[in-house]
């Protein structure tokens, strides 16, 4: 009976392992192969050992690329997630129009990177954006405002658009973290005379930590596989000023058609990221087992 339920369960699963095969470990496994050869996408690879993993080392594109990643990372682990905490506690406390509100600032996650993103590039354009607002108002200082144009404030210009679309999705899941802080020590560190501020970093943020580390997991990951908004907007111009190592991999596989090179530098990412998904769940597999 009970090699029955076994045999139920894996039948059961078995429709989504073999997908999971097709469409993820199969390819996995040919881009880790390709990452070893001399491909351009069309010809018979030719291996060519560790050559691609060499030049790596040597080009400073891609590591200029992977240091704007380090910098788009490090906005979305807390731009996002103060924003979203700060307003979930308040919407928390809010009666009437908590669910109106919800739904305001989860609108932008639902709109599609490539409007979002041909709309913020026209909000940016010198000619027909905030620039031409700024000229018709008598502000000269800004008349030229053209952060797209700009190395220095192009990253972090489509990065706030990245952050307007993320911020809702992580306001949605804060508030669903606060719901599960046990009430009666919040009521009791109240007894205790704690304010707010004190009740929400000794109380609060303690147990809504799984959900922040797991946010964090998340972004690290995502961060390495953003590509849409980057794309859209500047194709990680201007002079590789908004270049990550997806639009960098993306030049070098379909425009360079180096496609043995970018399988290298994508295992090399991905290799990073399972380093890093793996010392996080340890972590919290760590602190899981303390109690904490």
């Amino acid at each position: 009976m009970k090699r029955m339920k076994k045999m139920k369960g894996t039948l059961f699963v078995l429709p989504a392992f073999f997908i999971h095969v097709v469409i993820v470990l199969v390819p996995a496994a040919g881009m880790v192969f390709y990452s070893f050869t001399n491909w351009n996408g069309l010809k018979e690879p030719e291996f060519v050992g560790l050559q691609n993993y060499i030049a790596m080392l040597s080009d400073s594109s891609f590591f200029h690329a992977m240091k704007n990643n380090l910098v788009w990372m490090a906005m979305f682990l807390v731009i996002p997630l103060a924003v979203g905490l700060v307003l979930a506690v308040m919407l928390l406390n809010i009666g009437r129009g908590q669910m109106l509100l919800r739904t305001v600032y989860f609108l932008p996650y639902v709109v599609g990177a490539a409007i979002a993103g041909k709309v913020f590039a026209t909000f940016y354009s010198p000619y027909s954006g905030i620039a031409s607002i700024f000229q018709s108002l008598g502000i000269e200082s800004l008349s030229n405002f053209a952060p797209l144009g700009n190395g220095r404030l192009a990253l972090y210009a489509v990065a706030f658009v990245d952050n307007w679309h993320w911020w809702g999705f992580v306001l949605v899941l804060m508030f669903s973290a606060l719901h599960q802080v046990d009430r009666s020590l919040l009521e009791a560190a109240t007894m205790e005379g704690a304010g707010p501020v004190r009740k929400f970093f000794s109380v609060t943020i303690p147990q809504i930590k799984p959900t922040i580390l797991s946010y964090f997991t998340f972004i690290i990951i995502a961060s390495f596989t953003t590509f849409d908004y980057v794309w859209i907007m500047t194709q990680g111009g201007p002079a590789n000023a908004t270049e990550l190592a997806s639009t960098w991999i993306y030049r070098k596989s379909f425009i360079s058609y180096e496609v043995g090179y970018a399988s290298a530098l994508c295992t090399t990412v991905c290799m990073g990221c399972l380093a890093v998904y793996l010392v996080l769940a340890a972590v919290q597999k760590i602190r899981g087992r303390d109690g904490e």
